[in-house]
């Protein structure tokens, strides 16, 4: 999800925001065609883009405008720092949730802004995971002696598992479990129990498994049966929900 380097992921940025030559976007383009890794950050840049460029109707106010607009130039003036490239997106991510309106019930507007940061700029490292593993019980021995809270690792369909990081949601440490699912990028966070997270899950899911939007137009999925989880991906919420939970 980070480009096949940190140059490269660099390179495609300045492309997206159209601020190379001719001679480089045809050097990038060829790149592009060669290389799966830099073709799917380069769909998250692009799907970032997109979801800004649909939301930014002629209701939004203007002063969501010009934060918007302020946080796109920022991104840009970082883009050269180590962290550039995190920025940007979790500048875009920022933009984006200004200009949408909040998600359903059980998940807050602030936790799908939270949720949504931590799967974009977890992609979006050079190496997304703290943990790099597919055995589901090593990911799993690593998150409790790390957390100190049990975690089941869950068998996706159709998704390969790539490892777990950690994060915060609403303040608290929580897991995160990273995934491929074919060309696409997959968090599923579970947090701890009696955590605001673990209870908004229960809340969205109801009695089984419910699904919102983000504020990137990612769907947010919930279980509540077994320990409650929370993922969110680049997909259809009506996609989401029977891939990750049998449905």
């Amino acid at each position: 999800m980070a480009g096949c380097n940190r140059e490269w992921f660099e390179n495609i940025s300045a492309w997206h925001d159209g601020e190379v030559t001719p001679e480089d976007a045809a050097r990038i383009e060829a790149h592009l065609a060669g290389c799966a890794p830099c073709r799917r950050a380069a769909e998250v840049l692009g799907g970032v883009r997109r979801a800004l460029v649909a939301k930014a109707d002629g209701e939004v106010p203007e002063r969501l405008r010009d934060r918007a607009e302020a946080a796109a130039r920022n991104a840009r003036a970082r883009r050269r720092g180590p962290w550039a490239i995190t920025a940007a997106l979790g500048a875009a991510a920022a933009a984006a949730a200004l200009l949408v309106g909040s998600p359903g019930r059980g998940v807050s507007a602030a936790m799908a802004d939270e949720l949504v940061s931590h799967h974009v700029r977890g992609f979006a490292r050079e190496r997304p995971c703290d943990l790099e593993s597919s055995d589901p019980d090593a990911v799993a021995g690593w998150l409790e002696r790390e957390l100190g809270y049990a975690v089941t690792v869950p068998a996706v369909s159709g998704a390969r598992l790539l490892g777990a990081r950690l994060c915060q949601i609403g303040g608290t440490r929580t897991a995160a479990l990273m995934y491929e699912s074919g060309d696409k990028p997959l968090t599923v966070f579970v947090p701890p129990p009696g955590s605001g997270a673990a209870t908004a899950a229960r809340a969205l899911a109801g009695r089984g498994v419910g699904c919102t939007r983000g504020p990137l137009g990612n769907a947010i999925c919930a279980r509540s049966v077994e320990q409650p989880v929370l993922a969110v991906a680049e997909v259809d919420t009506a996609a989401l929900a029977p891939t990750l939970f049998g449905r």
